[in-house]
């Protein structure tokens, strides 16, 4: 190629001419001495190329157009110089002209090969000019087909391949196929650009579409919990897939209300499929519990995770915080430590998931079937846990009456001097809250505890004393005020608490417990007997106070009164060894020597590895020698 003032260079081409786009111009008018000429321009490329295509078109700095004459005249240097002088291009109010030319002959035809820059742009319609004169205009439109914009093979390669695998179902593919027609900025000039647009969105609705059906059917589905877990799990990394990797990158540049939409869509599933997880989180965790509503009371495991189990519900920092997740589970460390050994600590952890995932949901702690297994196990179990986690479990329910009624039916029985201490320290909130006890008080109370805690006891006994002045009806602060006079054996002032916190609650066990430490440490039998006789008489007929009467009563030589208590207490609870020691202590100071053997023997057989039972059995046979005259006399035992 060349400019038009370069002499013309003659190709002599044999091809037929295959041009997509062509329009017809006159170039002269009709005269006297001429006739009209018209001249045939069709879009073409550079070396005039058959079947040429976008690639061919897009290659170098201008695009071309033939020019062939119509009729029996040729086109001469003279006609070509004159047809680039003229002619020019329009399109949307610009003007373009030919920079270059060639002759080329096709058919024995010859016609002229001129290039414009590449400044109009071939994908809009143009219109080509031929001034004929000064009044006289010859013009043409023409539009160029989109087969030969640039990019249309390329594109529409990605579009037939994209279109194909959305149309084989492969949305996934054809997603990400597609998107990348849908970012190229020279693919949006073509007329399948919003069919591939379209489609794109469609494949990533249709991704999204296939993975709620899979969440539906794995829902559905009748498998265990554990199978369902690892559906969900790979659902979890589907969809976050979809959403990161899928979805996500092509949200802005799509830039589509129905992609937000799935974006919003895709991101609830998340959360569907988090209750879905817990649910069989919680099916896998009851499951793998079960054992717990079907075992006996002789198992030993069973009777160790239920022990474990009262420690950690009677604990006052859950059942004060049951539906937060501030509280804790406090457990004596032989207790934790057997659970390790015996392998069911994993077990007691679940059993505590289930039970508080069982608060929230259905708003009662225990299921049904543990307690009826509970209950038909309980005249084997050591302590009344039956009645125990009845008593929290209304009490974190609100029913304050049913719970405290479940208090003092577990402390007939009850043994454990830990579980009686949280019990009753449960029974004064829920006196508390009976009573309406004043607010502020019971802030101060707690402010004063928060102090203890964090090791400032002077501070935490003044929160206290607080308390008590603001609220004089405050049982319990009486009594932690004493405990903390104890803790100092400091006992007179000690003594007046412990009263007071009796006088206010007559059925404050613990009290009354207590008392009997501070009596017993100074041996004052007398007032130690007063005190817990008055606790029988205040309507606690309790084991801890029939044994603890019995050795009172075992102090002041009233033997036949010790020994009915200890009867007492055992009736209420037979599984506990030391009652089986005072007693047998009790027959052997009343000179009751078979029957001490009898109830000594029976506590060794209740726990054959404490030594008490023995050494006792091993002072009666010494008793027995003194009668036979073969030994020193044996004092009493207290």
């Amino acid at each position: 190629m060349r400019k038009s003032t370069i002499v013309a260079l003659f190709l002599i081409l044999s091809t037929t001419w295959v041009f997509s786009q062509s329009l017809t111009l006159k170039v002269r008018e009709k005269t006297l001495l001429r006739g009209e000429r018209y001249v045939t321009i069709s879009f073409t490329v550079e070396n005039v190329k058959k079947d040429f295509t976008d690639v061919d078109v897009s290659k170098g700095a201008y695009y071309y157009f033939f020019c062939t004459p119509e009729g029996d005249w040729k086109i001469d240097e003279e006609f070509a110089k004159e047809l680039t002088g003229k002619i020019l291009i329009q399109q949307g109010g610009n003007v373009f002209y030919p920079e270059i030319y060639d002759f080329v002959t096709s058919d024995g035809k010859m016609g002229i090969v001129i290039g414009f820059e590449k400044k109009f742009k071939l994908e809009k319609p143009f219109t080509i000019v031929y001034p004929i004169s000064e009044k006289v205009v010859s013009r043409g439109d023409m539009s160029v087909p989109e087969n030969l914009w640039e990019g249309y093979s390329k594109a529409i390669a990605k579009y037939q391949e994209g279109v194909k695998l959305y149309s084989g179902g492969d949305y996934s593919a054809s997603a990400n196929v597609l998107f990348e027609l849908v970012t190229d900025e020279m693919a949006k000039k073509f007329s399948f650009y919003k069919d591939a647009r379209e489609k794109c969105i469609k494949s990533l609705d249709n991704i999204l579409i296939d993975l709620v059906d899979k969440f539906n059917l794995v829902v559905s589905a009748s498998m265990e919990p554990e199978d369902k877990l690892k559906e969900y799990d790979s659902l979890k990394v589907k969809f976050q897939n979809y959403v990161n990797n899928v979805l996500t990158p092509k949200v802005n540049v799509l830039a589509d209300t129905a992609v937000f939409a799935m974006l919003s869509r895709a991101n609830s599933y998340f959360e569907k499929i988090e209750n879905e997880i817990k649910a069989e989180k919680y099916r896998l965790d009851v499951k793998s519990i079960g054992w717990l509503n079907t075992e006996g009371g002789e198992n030993f495991r069973y009777r160790l995770v239920i022990s474990a189990l009262a420690y950690a519900f009677t604990s006052e920092s859950f059942w004060n915080n049951p539906d937060t997740t501030k509280f804790e589970f406090v457990l004596p460390d032989t207790v934790l430590a057997n659970l390790k050994v015996f392998g069911v600590e994993k077990d007691y952890e679940i059993f505590q998931r289930v039970c508080i995932s069982n608060l929230k949901t259905k708003g009662t702690l225990f299921d049904e079937k543990f307690l009826v297994n509970l209950l038909n196990n309980s005249k084997q179990l050591p302590e009344p846990y039956y009645e125990i986690f009845l008593a929290v479990d209304n009490y974190v329910r609100g029913n304050y009456t049913e719970s405290k009624n479940y208090i003092f039916k577990a402390l007939k029985s009850l043994t454990d001097r830990e579980l009686i201490r949280r019990l009753e320290i449960l029974r004064s909130m829920i006196f508390v809250k009976e009573k309406n006890l004043e607010s502020e008080a019971i802030a101060f109370y707690r402010d004063g505890l928060d102090k203890f805690s964090k090791g400032d006891k002077t501070g935490g006994l003044d929160a206290i004393r607080r308390a008590i002045l603001l609220e004089p009806r405050f049982p319990l602060a009486n009594y932690t005020i004493a405990e903390i006079y104890l803790s100092d054996n400091d006992f007179y002032p000690a003594i007046i608490y412990l009263t007071k916190a009796i006088s206010l609650d007559s059925n404050f066990v613990l009290a009354y417990e207590r008392l009997f430490d501070v009596y017993k440490a100074q041996g004052n039998w007398a007032d130690s007997r007063t005190v817990l006789e008055s606790a029988l008489s205040s309507g606690n007929d309790f084991w801890i106070i029939r044994t603890l009467l019995g050795y009172v009563y075992n102090e002041l030589k009233l033997y036949d009164k010790a020994i009915e208590s200890l009867n007492r207490a055992i009736s209420y609870n037979p599984f506990n060894y030391e009652q089986y020691v005072y007693l047998g202590i009790v027959y052997a100071n009343a000179g009751k020597i078979s029957e001490a053997e009898s109830v000594l023997k029976k506590a060794a057989e209740i726990n054959p590895d404490r030594k008490e039972a023995y050494e006792e059995l091993k002072r009666i046979q010494e008793l027995k020698e003194l009668k036979n005259g073969k030994r020193e006399e044996v004092k009493p035992k207290r």
